[in-house]
Formats: structure tokens, sequence, C-alpha cells
């Protein structure tokens, strides 16, 4: 009887006491949702960034040693325009002594946003690279680098983090490095080094055979020296690896074969490139150009017909018929040609779109033929 009071008794004991614990941390828990933490967390979700700055800053009042409120009302001051505050708040946090190695980046990620916000590149560099020497492989790190460099226009830095993003997400950026190497070729023709500048794109060549401006730069780089020839064998050279970006020279190859007198080869190359490309409307409307120019009225009509065959849909064409047949006084034909136009681009039906994919349509459908969405048309 004794041995089961005291078994009784003992479990009494151990359920109070488990009692009061779960009231306790029921208290606290209510307590610390109470806390201007916790509600700064609560109106930064809910949008709402000025009621959360308030809470935070309530926050580090009251507890000095919440790092993340510190990082978080910095953030949101920088957001607001308010990069200078930012940097003062998210710099207090550096004299602290025994910061973990985590906080120390998040640190040093906020003021390096700080001051890339004020534009203060070279201090955004500074913490950017001290990220950087604690974490060689931390891609935000290595993107927001890369990010100042491009502003500073370093573009030899921007190249080797490049390169190291890339390894660090085992992937090619070889367009963006690339580029990086044309824009460190045309630095260098700006200041006269033409011959180092021709280097850098011959580079840039190496890892994107297609990379249109690398050709560009070296054609500018001949033209300023005077080598005409070379200039125009790099314009062929750009024709030849990557046809589909060929008419950003067409201006300037016609410049080149006029300082060559060799104006006469301009229509043969247009009309080559056009029968190896019938869908390149640039080049048709080149030619277009380039026989008006010579008041080939007939010729340029011709071209502008051919056209429409592979782009029915093409309003240029149409307005540089009209154009032509101005120029060259023939105004009756102007006519049907003038209405279709007109026609295309005010078409008078009702025009509906998918609400979910934007595909647009004459027609009044209940499913979308694009995405299979139905009544998105709002009929």
């Amino acid at each position: 009887m004794t041995m089961t009071i005291l078994v009784v008794a003992t479990a009494l004991v151990v359920a109070i006491i488990i009692l009061s614990l779960v009231r306790v941390k029921k208290n606290k828990s209510a307590k610390e949702m109470d806390q201007p933490y916790t509600r700064g967390l609560n109106f930064l979700l809910a949008g709402e960034i000025e009621k959360a700055k308030e809470q935070f800053s309530q926050a580090v009042r009251t507890d000095s040693d919440n790092i993340d409120a510190y990082l978080k009302l910095g953030a949101l001051m920088r957001q607001s325009g308010q990069a200078s505050q930012a940097i003062k708040v998210h710099q207090s946090l550096t004299i602290r002594m025994e910061l973990k190695q985590a906080q120390k980046v998040e640190i040093y990620r906020e003021l390096a946003s700080d001051y890339l916000a004020s534009g203060s590149y070279a201090k955004a560099a500074e913490f950017s690279d001290k990220i950087l020497s604690l974490l060689k492989e931390d891609r935000k790190a290595l993107k927001l680098r890369i990010d100042i460099a491009e502003k500073e226009g370093d573009w030899t830095i921007a190249f080797n983090l490049t390169k190291r993003l890339a390894s660090v997400d085992g992937v090619k950026l070889d367009d963006q490095l690339a580029l990086y190497r044309v824009q460190e070729g045309y630095k260098l023709i700006d200041v006269g080094k033409g011959k180092d500048g021709r280097i850098k794109c011959r580079e840039a060549l190496k890892i994107d055979r297609k990379c249109a401006p690398a050709y560009l730069c070296l054609v500018k780089s001949y033209i300023e020296e005077e080598r005409q020839d070379d200039a125009l064998k790099e314009v062929r050279n750009l024709l030849n690896h990557n046809p589909e970006k060929g008419y950003l020279a067409y201006d300037i190859m016609e410049d080149l074969y006029f300082n060559l007198k060799r104006f006469d080869e301009i229509e043969g190359l247009y009309r080559d490139i056009i029968t190896e490309r019938p869908g390149d409307l640039q080049a048709s409307r080149a030619l277009a150009r380039f026989l008006h120019r010579k008041g080939d009225v007939d010729r340029t009509l011709a071209v502008c017909q051919d056209a429409l065959i592979h782009f029915p849909e093409d309003v240029w064409m149409r307005r540089y018929m009209i154009r032509t047949l101005l120029d060259a006084g023939r105004t009756e034909g102007i006519g049907p040609i003038a209405i279709e136009l007109l026609d295309r681009i005010f078409d008078e039906r009702p025009q509906f779109t998918c609400s979910s994919c934007g595909y647009k349509t004459n027609e009044a459908l209940v499913l979308c033929p694009e995405c299979s969405s139905l009544g998105t048309f709002k009929l």
C-alpha cells in the first residue's frame, strides 16, 4: 500500500513538472512571437517594408546580439534608397569580436551590395573579395564581383571571374567570355593600340567562332588604320561564320566596297546571300535599298515582291515599294499597295488574346491552340 502511494505520488510530481514545462514553453513561444524581430519578419513577408524597418530597428535596440536583425534592417534601408545609412548599420557589425565565418560572409555580402548601390565600386569590390577569400566558390559573391567589374569596365577581372563561375556551376559561358575579350579589344583600340586590340578579338573568336562583335571590332580597327581590304576580309568572315548576324555589317560592307571602287560587286553579294538563305529578310531589305539608290525601280520592286513570298506579313517591304514608286513618279501603282498596307496595319476584325500564354487570334476560340487553356479568351 505504501509502495502504491509512493508510485502515485511520484507520477503526480512528474506530471506537474511536465505540465509546468509545457506552460513555460507556450508562454515563451507566445512571448517570442510578440518580439520586434518576429513582428519585423511578419511585416517583411507581408510586404510592409516601412513597418518591418521600424520593428527591426526596435529589435536591435532591445537585443544588440541579434545580428540578423541588423542585416535585415540595413538591407531594407538599401532597398529604400538609403545606401549610406545601410553602410553604417552593416559596418557597425564588422568590429564585433568572435563572429562566426558564416556571419562574416553575410555582413561582407550586405556591405558589398550597399557600396554597389551607392556607386562606390572599389569598396564593393573590396568586400566581395573578402567573401571570396573565405569561400572561393561562393556563387553570389562571384556574380556580384562580376557585376562590379562590368560597371568599372575591368573586363579582365570580369573574364577571369566568369571562368571561375562557369567552373563552379559546371556550365559553359563562352559567349559571355568572348564578349569580355572583345571589350578588352575595344579598350585597347580606343587608346591607339590596334594590334593588341585585335589580338584580344582573335582570342574571343577562339572561344566563340560566331562572336559577331569580335568581327565588328576587327573591322573597326582595320578601318581606322585605313586597311580596307583587311576590314572587308573580316566582314566576309562574319558572313561565313555567322550569317544570321551578317546584317550588322551590311552598311559597313557597302562603304568598303565603294571606297575600294568595287561598288558593282555588292548586288551580286546580296543575291548570293539571298540564294543561300532565302529567309534572310535583312539581306533582301539591303538589296532593295541598294537598287533604289541606283535608281533601278523595277528591280527594286521585284526584290520586294520576292521577299513578300517568304514574309507575306512584312510591312517594311510594302512601305518601301510605295516610297520607290513615289520617288519615280509612278503614283498609279501605289493605290493597291497602300490599301493592302493599311489593311494589315489597321485590322478591323476583333482580336482575342489568351490570358494564359498571350496567343492572339481573330477567331472566337474557347480552347487556346497554343497552351490548351480553356476559356482564357474571355469571350
